[in-house]
């Protein structure tokens, strides 16, 4: 089972966000919301094209290097879904053992417009084990992701929530989500108790599940008010952004919030 021991966001963590959580978890981890999120957001069609060998995306070229790896190994490609009009640009280094469709599928099944907030994508291969990042709206993926549909929610929810996505901006930082958090007597698990940053991305995969499952989160989680106040921003703010989480409602939308154009160079 894939463990999200090192999921985090590298940009924008102001001092406010930064503090650990002490309120409880209401879960152990968030596995047993994954079977439902699989099952209700479904793969968006695409096909793929590589590019020419040496080049790369300045971003993933910079995010190989602080692995500790040679860009000249990673592969990069366009991955056109058909809900959107521009391509995503994807990375994959040879060494990972995470395929390339695999990261093609668990992304497409975010809704477009979760999706607009997103820049690149790399995979790379680390012995330690498997983890995430997301700097600046870039996705980084370490080793396989197995499937895990909750870690490509919770990387994307880092991007809504500090690229400015929602109405309060950053929410995690805002008085808003502070007042909400206040009322409530848990987080969603132990990770969400990191700092406010992660517990709105962990907050973004309960109400991912909320929207988008049958029955609702309370129909898998009896203790769901001891986190309602959290997750209920995050849907609030979604939907007044125009239902950020929800798919549908996308049809050729164009990626005029972050990054359209990839930013190239010859890896060196």
């Amino acid at each position: 089972m894939y463990k999200k021991t090192a999921t985090a966001i590298v940009s924008l963590l102001a001092t406010s966000t930064s503090a650990a959580l002490s309120k409880p978890p209401l879960h152990p981890n968030l596995d047993y919301l994954q079977q439902g999120l699989l099952d209700n957001l479904h793969p968006t069609h695409s096909t793929w094209d590589v590019w020419g060998a040496g080049w790369i995306p300045q971003d993933c070229k910079t995010m190989t290097q602080n692995a500790g790896l040679n860009p000249l190994d990673v592969e990069t490609y366009n991955v056109h879904y058909d809900d959107c009009s521009t391509a995503w640009v994807m990375c994959r280094h040879k060494s990972s053992p995470d395929p390339l469709i695999n990261m093609i599928d668990l992304f497409g099944r975010l809704p477009v417009h979760t999706r607009q907030y997103v820049r690149h994508m790399i995979a790379l291969p680390d012995p330690a084990g498997g983890h995430a990042y997301n700097s600046n709206g870039n996705i980084a993926l370490f080793n396989r992701i197995d499937g895990d549909l909750t870690v490509f929610i919770h990387e994307s929810g880092h991007s809504l929530d500090l690229l400015g996505a929602y109405a309060d901006k950053p929410l995690s930082s805002s008085a808003n989500w502070l007042n909400n958090y206040n009322q409530d007597t848990a987080v969603p698990d132990p990770y969400a108790q990191t700092n406010q940053v992660e517990n709105v991305a962990q907050n973004t995969v309960v109400d991912s599940y909320n929207l988008n499952v049958p029955g609702l989160f309370a129909g898998v989680e009896p203790g769901w008010q001891q986190i309602f106040h959290q997750f209920a921003t995050v849907q609030t703010e979604q939907r007044n952004a125009g239902d950020l989480l929800v798919p549908g409602g996308g049809e050729e939308e164009e990626r005029d919030v972050v990054g359209t154009e990839a930013e190239c160079g010859v890896a060196e």
